[in-house]
This record gives structure tokens, sequence and C-alpha cells, in this order.
């Protein structure tokens, strides 16, 4: 059983109206919707917005559900930096904590340079960043950009979660600076730290909703980049049992 995790139902319209008939019950007080998507076992779940929503959302699935992998998907901004653009879609090669730390006179200090792992197992130590399964980010690049590559952009890069969105251009240029991101979000990492933990393939794919630029909500999309990151979640299930390389 594979678990699909978003923040809120817009970015899940067009996969629950697929999963229908499904079984709804309720866990951690939300609703969960369990059935097949594109052949394959999967339980969704909103996670409500931010890190710590995410979070526990996360954790409480993984402990209950035990699946053997986890789908991260919904929106995010893009940096002017990375030259996306409404619509795109973004494969996370890794989640990064972007304020995950400290500042200080001499500039931000993240988790590594205060020497405090957020997450830990056997010998392994995360900090700030939080790579993606790296058979499921192959596998999931080519299957989605090989069903949605004519009509949409799909590019492979980090992403960053925030708490606080970058809402000026100043703002997003200073944070890829520090990250080298594409975009950024405000869940991913939580749940790539909590499948860190627990030892879970984790992927996440999103749709660019907006540039990082001076706020400005009337020049966004969301419901075309939710549709988008849905549409390549649904390409990834499709090709779930898929191992070939790409040539």
């Amino acid at each position: 059983m594979i678990l699909l995790i978003a923040a809120v139902p817009l970015e899940t319209e067009l996969l629950r109206r697929a999963l229908a008939p499904c079984e709804v019950r309720r866990c951690g007080g939300r609703a969960l919707y369990q059935g097949t998507l594109a052949g394959q076992s999967v339980v969704l779940q909103h996670s409500g917005v931010g890190k710590a929503n995410a979070a526990a959302t996360t954790a409480l699935l993984l402990e209950t559900l035990k699946p053997e992998a986890v789908l991260c998907f919904g929106c995010a901004g893009a940096y002017l930096e990375s030259g996306l653009k409404i619509g795109d879609l973004v494969v996370a090669s890794e989640e990064i904590y972007g304020d995950e730390g400290a500042a200080t006179p001499a500039g931000f200090l993240d988790m590594q340079a205060l020497g405090f792992a957020l997450a830990e197992r056997g010998s392994d130590h995360w900090f700030n960043r939080f790579p993606a399964d790296a058979d499921l980010l192959t596998r999931g690049h080519r299957l989605i950009a090989q069903a949605l590559g004519t009509r949409h952009r799909v590019t492979r890069g980090p992403l960053i979660t925030v708490s606080t969105c970058s809402g000026s251009a100043a703002a997003g240029s200073e944070m890829v600076r520090r990250t080298e991101g594409l975009g950024e979000n405000m869940e991913g990492a939580a749940v790539a730290q909590l499948c860190a933990r627990f030892g879970v393939p984790f992927f996440e794919v999103r749709g660019i909703s907006n540039l990082v630029e001076a706020r400005d909500p009337s020049r966004w999309d969301l419901p075309a980049a939710a549709a988008a990151a849905q549409q390549a979640v649904r390409a990834l299930l499709a090709g779930w049992g898929d191992r070939q390389e790409p040539a």
C-alpha cells in the first residue's frame, strides 16, 4: 500500500474522484481515503498546512499503516532563478528546511552548523536536508516526463520547506543563495524527515502555482498547479511496477 499526502483538498480533488468508490474512515481526526488508483492500493490523507501538521500526520500514518512508500505532492512557488513557470512540475531530489536554524549577525546557521540532527536512524543523521528515495526519484522523474513532458516542463532538483513563505524576489534570492533550491512549500521536508526516521521511501512532486516575487495572489494559478501534480502522481502509480532504468 502506498501513502499519498497533500496539505489541502484542492491538491487532491482529481485523485479523490478517481478513487471513488473508496472506503473513507477517520485517522487522527481527519478523513482517510483508501482504494485503488492506477492499479495500486493507496491511502490518501490531507495533512493540513505547515510543518507541524505535516509531521504529525506523517508520523501517525507511518506508525499505523506501515506503507511501502510515501508520495507527497501539491503546489509550490518557484524562485525566479529557477526559470520555472506556472504549471511546470518539480520532482524533488531532496527536501531542505530553509529556516530551521539560527539567525546570527554573521548570517544563517543551519542545524548541522548548530550540531543538532533533526532525525536519526541507526548510524544515519539528517540535519536540514532529506533526500528522496534514489530509485523512486529516477523512475518517477522518467515516468512523469514520459507521460506529461509534452504538456508540462518536468524538472528535478531541491525543494525548500519554510514556515514563512518568501513574499518578495529579494527573500527568494536569499533562499536560493543559501540552498540552491528551485522553489518552496510548507510541508515537504517534514514529511521527508519522518520517512527518514521510519525508513520508508519518500517521493515528492509539486506543480508550480506562482513565482516567488512581490506577493500578488491574483497572478497565481493554484488549480493548474494542483492538477499537474495530481497527473504526475497518477503517472508514477501507473508505472509503479516498472523497474527498468532509463536508456
